[in-house]
């Protein structure tokens, strides 16, 4: 784990910790996120393919989303529109890992839904400070509409 690596501090912010699911095959990049995330104050949801991220979703919203952008059953680029289409998820930041310094995943990312990417290798710091923006980001959209609601 990255040295670097600290807690983030999600009182003033958040309710609970925030929920991450994370969709990727790679037991190694697994290990290191669940690690690195759950060392900062989040709780690390893992699937390896996008099947199983669809039945999580049944049950939970998770805060955000990370997707590998070469997942090898449907592709986490279909579960990404997937996500995007249902109005329960479709606030829901997903943040695609994609190989280094590969543009077309990269492009094809935010054409299908995608907040942001990350690139492979990872670096936890990084992957910490993308989330923590992406979360806040829609936590200000949902404190907003609230506010602005005239019910």
């Amino acid at each position: 784990m990255d040295a670097r690596v600290s807690t983030v501090d999600f009182s003033s912010s958040f309710t609970a910790p925030p929920v991450v699911l994370v969709v990727d095959s790679s037991v190694d990049t697994c290990n290191r996120l669940c690690v690195g995330m759950s060392s900062a104050g989040y709780t690390v949801l893992i699937t390896e393919n996008s099947n199983e991220a669809l039945k999580y979703l049944e049950f939970i919203v998770p805060d955000a989303i990370l997707i590998d952008a070469t997942s090898p059953d449907t592709g986490g680029f279909e579960l990404s529109r997937w996500i995007k289409a249902s109005s329960v998820w479709a606030d829901i930041p997903v943040l695609f890992m994609v190989e280094l310094a590969n543009n077309e995943q990269i492009i094809r990312s935010f054409e299908n839904g995608g907040s942001d990417y990350l690139s492979k290798p990872l670096r936890i710091p990084e992957v910490l400070a993308r989330l923590t923006t992406r979360i806040a980001v829609r936590v200000e959209a949902r404190d907003y509409v609230t506010r602005t609601d005239c019910h």
